[in-house]
């Protein structure tokens, strides 16, 4: 698993602007949730046809340990979903990136000790969670295995 953290210093170019706009809007939070894929045009074209919304079409990013495919499609909210297909590719993330042996700010701060993720969330309004479960079951084929609702789980700001 791998985390690339972003937040925009300046709105000087198009990447740093949609991330700064997307903190603006929602806060801290993920803006693009990738996965990585074993066919990026395959998993892109099936999405699209079962009617996902593109945001931007396969692309090849490239450097001289080889290239990546990544494409990217709307899911609930303003959040996005990158297929990234690395099967061409012997870098450390993506092209572009480079391999820091050491960081300065390490001997200031103790190491996080992250041992693993046991789930993401994604809030939604209430009703709205079904509709996006069944989204994902239709685009990209998720199965569910385990079913909440608001008399479960739920907070005061409904």
């Amino acid at each position: 698993m791998i985390f690339s953290l972003v937040s925009a210093l300046n709105n000087d170019s198009e990447f740093s602007k949609e991330h700064s706009d997307h903190l603006t809007k929602h806060g801290d939070g993920v803006k693009d949730i990738a996965f990585a894929v074993e066919n990026c045009q395959h998993t892109f074209n099936v999405a699209k046809a079962r009617g996902a919304k593109v945001i931007k079409e396969p692309y090849k990013l490239e450097d001289n340990d080889g290239y990546v495919i990544l494409a990217t499609i709307q899911t609930y909210g303003d959040t996005t979903h990158t297929f990234i297909e690395r099967n061409n590719f012997k870098g450390i993330f993506l092209p572009g990136f480079i391999a820091k042996t050491e960081d300065p700010i390490n001997s200031f701060i103790e190491q996080p000790k992250l041992g693993f993720i046991d789930h993401i969330v994604g809030n939604h309004a209430l009703g709205d969670m079904e509709p996006t479960v069944q989204w994902y079951e239709k685009m990209l084929d998720f199965h569910r295995f385990w079913s909440v609702d608001d008399s479960i789980i739920h907070t005061d700001y409904r």
